[in-house]
């Protein structure tokens, strides 16, 4: 249920048109717009996505703020999980950060590695502006049926 598949419709609405709403939905609305959070792929099961960095991104030793980090990649993780109709609320999230950041973006990519039953597990990483990894993170949701989470329906099994 993880691989792309462009043609699949959900309760009426196509996948692309899911696509749109998960955008609008990070880019537009809430927390994510507040962050400056901004979609860049979305897929069945994969997402990238950045946040552009500000002053207001920083802490007081001039890095990237781990709450920056942390917020882009539940985000984008949950976007993923919810891209193959088993999204929902986020359960359990971790964060190897594993340098400082003081450039100009960080980037997220998440894959969806399982869903089950009631759980969706997704892994990401999070670079900087020069492509190099600064974390690593592991993200569980609980998947909401009969929902539309980020714009995606759910999928009943």
């Amino acid at each position: 249920m993880t691989g792309r598949d462009n043609n699949r419709i959900r309760n009426g609405l196509s996948l692309e048109e899911q696509k749109r709403a998960a955008k609008y939905l990070c880019e537009e609305v809430g927390f994510s717009k507040d962050v400056g959070m901004e979609i860049l792929e979305v897929d069945s099961g994969y997402c990238k996505g950045r946040v552009l960095l500000e002053k207001r991104h920083m802490n007081p030793i001039n890095t990237v703020h781990g709450g920056v980090f942390f917020a882009l990649a539940d985000t984008i993780c949950g976007i993923a999980a919810a891209s193959t109709g088993h999204g929902g609320p986020t359960v359990q999230g971790d964060m190897d950060y594993l340098r400082a950041v003081r450039g100009k973006e960080i980037v997220c990519t998440a894959n969806v590695i399982k869903t089950g039953k009631t759980l969706t597990w997704v892994e990401g990483t999070i670079s900087d502006d020069t492509g190099r990894e600064v974390a690593k993170t592991k993200f569980i949701y609980y998947r909401l049926k009969e929902s539309r989470h980020f714009g995606f329906e759910s999928i009943e099994e």
